[in-house]
C-alpha cells in the first residue's frame, strides 16, 4: 500500500491508484518523511523534467511541455512532438531539419538556465554526505550548473590490443623488469549519472568514428537544419585518396541524447554502476532510501532501475532491523522526547503531480506518494537543513574516505609531541635473537580512538628465530620412485663423525652421488 500525502490540504483524495490510503495527520507525516530523509546516509535519487521546469525549461509530457507545444508547431506527418525524440526522425530531410532546429532551441535555454531549489538541494545533502548517486533523465546538465560531480563512468575495461604477430609480447610500461606491477587505482564514479545523454556533446554517426566534438562549435549548422559533417572523417577520407584506397564515409554529427527505439551506447557502463550502487561493496552498504522526484516514469529502461532501488532499500532495511532485534544492547540510546517512531518505514517515495500509469505497476513500490511540485518539496527541505546545527553540516562519514582515490598508507597522520615512542625492532644479528618472541601493541595516541576507522594502524614488527637444523633432515626425503636430483639437492652441514653411525654415514655421502645409484643404496640402507 501506498500512503497518499499532498502538499495541498485543499486537494481531495484520488480515485486512483486503487491501493493508495489518506493520511491521518498529513503535517506530522510529512515532518516525519523530512526528518527520514535527513536521518538517511546513503540516498539514491532519480530525478525527470520536472525539476527543471523552474529552471524555464519545459518538460515532456505536460499540457505546456515539448510534446504538445512541438506537435501545434510541425506540419506534415508529425501529430505529436515525441515524433522529434524517435529514432526515425533522420529518415527524411524535412524531420532532421525539424530535429535540428528543436536542438539549437534547448541548447540555448541549457546555456542560459540556472539550477532550479530542487537542484541546490541535491547539492546540500551532498555537501552533507548523504547521497549515495543521482541518476537524472535530463540532458540539461544543470546538476552540473548546481556543483554536482556529473558524467558516466567507464567502469568495464575495454580490451587490450593485441600484436597480430604470434609469439611478440610487448612489455607494459608498468611491467617492465626491474620496476614494480602498480596497481590499478580505483574508478571514480560521479555524483551524477545522466541516462539519456547530454546536449553539450556532438558524435559522429560513422561507426569507424568514434570523434566528439562540442555543440557549441556547430550551433550555427544546428539553427539552420542542418546536420555537420565531420572534420576527422573529412580528413580521412582526404588521405585515403591521396594514398589510393577506397573511401570509407563520411558521418554526420548529432546530439548524443539517447532517443526513443535506438541503443545506448553506454549502457553498460551505467547498468555496472547501478549494480554498484545497489548491492554495496566492503567499506559501504547498499542505498537506505530511494527518492523519485519530477518523472512519470514512461522509459522501460528508468522503470527497472526504480523497482530495483525499492527492492534493495525494503531488503537494507530489513537486515538492519533483523540485526537490531537480534542484538538489542548494541544501541543503548532511546528515541528522544518528542520523536514518535515509525508505524510503518518509509523506504521509497515519489514526489510528482501526478500518479505513474498504469498503476498496477506501481503497487508495492512506494511507501509514500507525496503529490505536489518538486520545488516546493526543495523548499521545505532547504528550510529543515538550515535549522541544523553546524555540527551536523560539516559532518563527514567514513564512506567519504573510500570514495576518493588517495591510499590510506598515503594519508598523513599527526601524532602528539607527548605520544610514546614505538619501540624499535631488534634485528636477527642481536644477542637476545634467541629468546622468545614478545607481543608487540600498537602505540595508542593520546586523544584519539584506537577503533578510529580513519587513521592507519602502526606497523607491527614480529621477531621469527632461526630454526636450528635437525640431525634427522638429511635422510627425511629419499623418495624410490623420485629420486632428487644434484641440482635439488642443498646439503645440511654434516655433524661429526662420532656422532653418526655407520649407515647414515653412508646415506649422508649417498646425497651426494648421482641419482642413478639412490635406489640400489636406498635399498642397502634398509637392510642394514
Amino acid at each position: 500500500m501506498t500512503t497518499y500525502l499532498p502538499l495541498d490540504l485543499d486537494a481531495e483524495f484520488p480515485s486512483s491508484p486503487p491501493f493508495l490510503l489518506p493520511s491521518a495527520n498529513p503535517d506530522s507525516q510529512l515532518r516525519q518523511i523530512i526528518q527520514r530523509i535527513l536521518k538517511a546516509k546513503r540516498i539514491v535519487v532519480l530525478c525527470g523534467a520536472g525539476i527543471s521546469v523552474a529552471s524555464g525549461i519545459p518538460d515532456f509530457r505536460s499540457a505546456e511541455g515539448l510534446f504538445n507545444s512541438l506537435g501545434k508547431q510541425t506540419k506534415g506527418g508529425i501529430t505529436s512532438g515525441r515524433d522529434l525524440f524517435d529514432a526515425s526522425v533522420f529518415g527524411s530531410e524535412r524531420t532532421t531539419a525539424m530535429f535540428c532546429e528543436m536542438i539549437a532551441r534547448l541548447a540555448d535555454l541549457s546555456v542560459t538556465a540556472s539550477p532550479s531549489p530542487f537542484h541546490q538541494t541535491l547539492k546540500l545533502l551532498d555537501d552533507r554526505t548523504r547521497l549515495l548517486r543521482v541518476y537524472t533523465q535530463n540532458i540539461d546538465m544543470l546538476e552540473l550548473k548546481s556543483g554536482l560531480s556529473f558524467g558516466v563512468p567507464e567502469l568495464l575495461r575495454k580490451p587490450q590490443a593485441r600484436s597480430r604477430k604470434k609469439g611478440i609480447d610487448f612489455p607494459r610500461q608498468d611491467t617492465q623488469e626491474g620496476s614494480p606491477r602498480k596497481s590499478t587505482p580505483p574508478t571514480f564514479i560521479p555524483r551524477c549519472i545522466p541516462l539519456h545523454g547530454t546536449l553539450d556533446i556532438l558524435h559522429c554517426t560513422n561507426s569507424a568514428c568514434k570523434s566528439t566534438f562540442p555543440l557549441e562549435s556547430h550551433h550555427d549548422s544546428f539553427s539552420r537544419g542542418e546536420l555537420p559533417l565531420c572534420a576527422v572523417c573529412l580528413d580521412t577520407e582526404s588521405t585515403r585518396e591521396l594514398v589510393g584506397k577506397r573511401p570509407r564515409g563520411v558521418g554526420k554529427l548529432r546530439p548524443s541524447i539517447v532517443l526513443y527505439n535506438e541503443d545506448h551506447n553506454k549502457a553498460e557502463d551505467i547498468g555496472e554502476a547501478t549494480r554498484r550502487d545497489l548491492v554495496g561493496s566492503s567499506s559501504r552498504s547498499g542505498p537506505d532510501l530511494l527518492l523519485v522526484v519530477g518523472t512519470s516514469l514512461k522509459v522501460p529502461g528508468t522503470k527497472r532501475i526504480v523497482r530495483e532501488f525499492s527492492k534493495s532499500v525494503r531488503h537494507n532495511r530489513a537486515n538492519k532491523q533483523a540485526a537490531q532485534i537480534a542484538t538489542p544492547l548494541s544501541s543503548p540510546r532511546r528515541t528522544p522526547a518528542g520523536e514518535d517512531q515509525e508505524s510503518t518505514p518509509i523506504n521509497s517515495i515519489y514526489v510528482n503531480l501526478d500518479f505513474p500509469v498504469p498503476t498496477r505497476e506501481w503497487r508495492d513500490v512506494f511507501d509514500v506518494w507525496i503529490q505536489g511540485d518538486a520545488q516546493r518539496f526543495a523548499a521545505l527541505l532547504n528550510d529543515e537543513m538550515a535549522q541544523e546545527p553546524s555540527g551536523a553540516k560539516n559532518q563527514v562519514p567514513a564512506r567519504q574516505s573510500s570514495a576518493t582515490n588517495t591510499p590510506s598508507h598515503d594519508r598523513q597522520v599527526q601524532v602528539p609531541k607527548d605520544a610514546p615512542k614505538r619501540q624499535q625492532p631488534r634485528t636477527p644479528d642481536s644477542p637476545s635473537s634467541h629468546t622468545k618472541r614478545r607481543k608487540l601493541s600498537c602505540v595508542h595516541h593520546p586523544g584519539t580512538s584506537s577503533s578510529s576507522p580513519n587513521l592507519p594502524l602502526p606497523k607491527l614488527y614480529i621477531r621469527i628465530p632461526a630454526r636450528p637444523h635437525s640431525r634427522s633432515d638429511s635422510s627425511a626425503s629419499i623418495d624410490q620412485k623420485h629420486p632428487r636430483s644434484l641440482s635439488m639437492l642443498t646439503p645440511p652441514p654434516s655433524p661429526p663423525p662420532s656422532h653418526v653411525p655407520g649407515a647414515k654415514r653412508r646415506l649422508a655421502d649417498l646425497l651426494l652421488a648421482d641419482d642413478a645409484a639412490c635406489a640400489s643404496a636406498f635399498q642397502t640402507y634398509r637392510r642394514s
